[in-house]
């Protein structure tokens, strides 16, 4: 088994990777706790975030919030190429006296709930993207460790400037009307808000399709065909993220948090969690704690 990698930050502010490629399919729920610009340079999927599906293609921009839980399936092969930055708040905060403006955008920008999270650039713009990247890739690669930082921070208020003027316009970004979406995408949107306000308790696909106005196959069936698992796979993939996120955030006994997230025995959710990260939840814990402690020292 697999143990959980628990991915170093820089300096404890910022993560970045240019054009990752990976040659197997990618699958996951997650949340972290910084603010996340991933952009997908080749490959096709999908994406999941706030009851929403969106499909992925080249010259997609995906903008997540802290502690955003946000599912991605992307299918290899042929190939999936991403680069990726995740910033941590605090960090930008050390610079909001001399950039209020920029500030003031971002903090209304985190604090409401964005029209679109997910963009489909034009090649103009995705040629403009890809540049920033690559720039950013070139100072870290080849610029003294110690303006590192600094470089990281001033790709990301040019980005930012960017993004604001010219891809995030408020107006021109509003979600696509109920009608432009198919069939079975609104069905798919009406499922997974279903989920949403329902994966805390307990419930069967019978219950939930009489809910919902679907026969219990037909459900399962376009489920299933849309997303790539099992209605049951999903929400339990949904308990476990939301699980871990509670084990880094809060002080709550394992026990809680079991029955917080929806599952209704200890056992199986420890096994359930074992098996999709390698440690058990107390094992989990152990490690964040041990981590947090080196950093102090």
């Amino acid at each position: 088994m697999e143990i959980m990698k628990f991915k170093k930050w820089e300096d404890n502010l910022y993560l970045f990777n240019y054009r990752r490629t990976y040659t197997e399919p990618v699958e996951y729920f997650h949340a972290h706790e910084g603010l996340e610009l991933l952009y997908i340079h080749e490959g096709s999927g999908k994406y999941i975030i706030d009851d929403r599906v969106f499909s992925l293609q080249p010259g997609t921009l995906i903008v997540i919030k802290p502690f955003q839980v946000h599912y991605i399936r992307m299918i290899v092969p042929p190939i999936y190429i991403r680069s990726l930055l995740k910033i941590k708040v605090s960090f930008i905060e050390q610079f909001s006296a001399l950039f209020p403006q920029f500030t003031s955008f971002l903090s209304q920008m985190l604090e409401q709930k964005m029209t679109v999270q997910v963009f489909h650039l034009s090649g103009k713009h995705s040629v403009q993207v890809d540049s920033q990247f690559l720039q950013l890739h070139e100072q870290i690669r080849l610029g003294p460790p110690n303006l590192r930082k600094e470089g990281v921070m001033l790709f990301f208020l040019n980005f930012f400037m960017f993004f604001q003027t010219q891809i995030y316009i408020p107006g021109e970004n509003a979600a696509p009307a109920p009608w432009t979406l198919s069939r079975a995408t609104k069905q798919i949107n009406s499922i997974l808000k279903w989920i949403d306000q329902h994966y805390k308790t307990s419930f069967t696909i019978p219950f939930m399709a009489s809910e919902l106005h679907f026969s219990p196959n037909y459900l399962s069936k376009l489920f299933k065909e849309q997303i790539g698992k099992t209605i049951m796979e999903y929400t339990n993939e949904k308990r476990l993220e939301e699980a871990r996120m509670l084990l880094q955030l809060r002080s709550h006994s394992v026990e809680e948090i079991c029955k917080e997230t929806g599952f209704t025995y200890t056992s199986y959710f420890i096994q359930m969690f074992k098996k999709k990260y390698g440690l058990t939840p107390h094992r989990y814990r152990e490690r964040l704690e041990s981590q947090r402690d080196s950093l102090i020292e």
